[in-house]
């Protein structure tokens, strides 16, 4: 399963993010690969670990190790240089079956052995890009390395931290998940990301796969007020913590013991909705094609990467591997 956090940015995605990680980790004993494609870099925190900068996915020489790895011996796609976020595998691509795919590990931090869990990040600016570079750029490698994960064992998941805000539709990011849990505080302006959200989400045709989580509950007013502002009942509710601020704001990491009880108990009902997708593998996948044939007919892609629309291969198909 692949599995994404969204919201407004300080609505405690991240911090959802880590804890739903520790989780499937810890309680569920499941193989995670955890994602960080947040420009503000914050999971590694969260999980007590932190990434060298000659590891991060935005990294031009990671990113092309990445890309001539999934690109494989598919000849729909000439080079590594006309990857775009919607270029979609095909006949010979490399797909990533396993959250501990050795192709991934020199560009991952190990938290933990048994079960697995893996750490990545996309990255945030660099000195030289200041003025010059778009975060969605960064993203084009992880979106890449996402649409190439099909994972064979069920026991494996990708957790991810999305981009805060609506930024997950600029390209395709949004259709890279099972499911995709949108976080909600209760503050208009949380309120009103999440709609906007829905909006998009509606539009793009992957509403369905949107969840709501209610986050920083304080008593049932807060979640009245969420559910009458954004139009949608949570799957589960998060308590404000004073602990975990605490911890936070000690610089401590997430550890297992805050996924006991209450916070258990909205984790797996969370878990439990991913495990249901309303749309399968295969209808992202046409998704995806249908945006890479509208991206294809933009200007910048026509004088920068040429006709892309041979890197659709309508015969391929992902199937699981015994």
């Amino acid at each position: 399963m692949k599995i994404a956090f969204a919201g407004k940015g300080g609505s405690g995605k991240s911090t959802t993010s880590a804890l739903f990680t520790r989780y499937m980790n810890a309680v569920q004993n499941r193989n995670v690969l955890a994602i960080d494609a947040d420009v503000n870099m914050n999971l590694s925190g969260l999980l007590g670990v932190e990434v060298a900068m000659d590891k991060l996915m935005a990294n031009p020489d990671v990113a092309d190790v990445i890309r001539n790895y999934i690109k494989g011996t598919n000849t729909r796609v000439a080079d590594i240089s006309k990857f775009l976020p919607t270029t979609p595998p095909g006949e010979g691509s490399n797909l990533v079956r396993s959250v501990d795919d050795a192709a991934l590990a020199p560009y991952s931090v190990r938290i933990n052995d048994a079960p697995s869990l893996n750490l990545m990040s996309v990255g945030t600016y660099d000195k030289g890009g200041i003025g010059q570079t778009c975060y969605h750029s960064h993203l084009f490698v992880a979106e890449n390395l996402l649409s190439h994960i099909a994972l064979d064992n069920d026991n494996d998941w990708v957790v991810c931290d999305m981009v805060a805000g609506t930024d997950a539709f600029a390209y395709s990011m949004h259709l890279q998940f099972d499911a995709i849990v949108l976080i909600a505080e209760p503050t208009p302006e949380s309120a009103e990301v999440c709609r906007l959200y829905m909006e998009l989400a509606r539009e793009s045709g992957i509403d369905g796969l949107i969840h709501l989580v209610a986050n920083k509950i304080e008593d049932e007013s807060d979640i009245d007020f969420i559910v009458k502002a954004t139009g949608l009942t949570p799957i589960a509710v998060l308590p404000h913590t004073s602990s975990l601020k605490k911890l936070r704001q000690r610089g401590d990491a997430i550890t297992t013991e805050f996924v006991t009880g209450e916070m258990a108990a909205a984790m797996e009902k969370i878990m439990l909705a991913a495990s249901k997708p309303a749309l399968s593998a295969h209808d992202r996948m046409a998704m995806l094609y249908a945006l890479h044939m509208k991206l294809n007919e933009k200007k910048w892609v026509q004088q920068g990467y040429g006709d892309v629309m041979s890197q659709i291969d309508p015969d391929f198909k992902i199937t699981k591997v015994a």
